[in-house]
């Protein structure tokens, strides 16, 4: 076997196979310098060590076995894709404003399916929430746009009419991004629990930096416990 389908037999990651092989934990063969496995061997070592493999497998970080970690809210927002000053005057001039925190404002393209996808979504139905919030987001998941979950906050001194039902201004914009379905809806999930937190919302306003944003949304996050669509 290929170090490639060993990884893919036993379920890890191709690069902690390699470091496994070369430590001697697992039985291998380099044969003209690369490395190769014997099934039955494999298969032996994982009847015996399978207990303690398992073990060690939960213990490595999702880099390490190549299985994605939980999707959370913090983990997908970040510094630089937090503004609490947004200009906007209109819908459409905030959403290019969210766009630029996710996107290069270079990337032509790849800004104008974004904004393309949010458009289309707000024109089906406004993404407001209660209490001045709004969650623009696309029907789908963009496929091939990002390579990970991918939040961006925006907050407006005023609040700008976004077509909620209730009438209210939108002064907190959460943009959401992710590249499948599934993690598209966990972090949509997250985000309305977290956002239905009380004093929450009230919080979220006074925060004068983007660090304070990531420290609030951590902590009130911490009690919200992992969903799955």
């Amino acid at each position: 076997m290929t170090l490639k389908e060993v990884a893919e037999h036993i379920r890890l990651n191709e690069k902690t196979v390699g470091r496994m092989a070369q430590r001697g934990e697992i039985p291998a063969l380099k044969v003209a310098r690369q490395w190769r496995f014997d099934r039955g061997a494999v298969d032996s070592w994982m009847s015996t060590r399978g207990p303690a493999a398992a073990i060690a497998h939960q213990q490595l970080p999702p880099e390490g076995t190549g299985i994605p970690g939980p999707v959370t809210v913090a983990g997908a927002l970040a510094p630089d894709r937090i503004k609490l000053d947004m200009k906007a005057a209109d819908r459409d001039s905030a959403l290019r404003e969210l766009v630029d925190l996710v996107i290069d404002p270079k990337e032509q393209r790849l800004s104008g399916m974004l904004f393309d996808a949010l458009k289309a979504r707000e024109d089906l139905c406004p993404t407001c929430v209660s209490e001045g919030v709004a969650i623009p987001h696309s029907r789908n998941a963009l496929v091939g746009l990002v390579d990970c979950p991918v939040l961006a906050y925006g907050r407006h001194q005023t609040g700008i009419d976004f077509g909620a039902l209730d009438g209210v201004p939108v002064r907190h914009f959460f943009l959401l991004c992710a590249p499948n379905v599934r993690e598209h809806l966990q972090l949509l999930s997250r985000l309305t629990r977290l956002l239905r937190k009380p004093d929450f919302i009230a919080k979220l306003a006074a925060a004068q930096q983007p660090a304070d944003v990531l420290a609030l949304i951590g902590e009130n996050e911490q009690t919200i416990g992992q969903s799955h669509p």
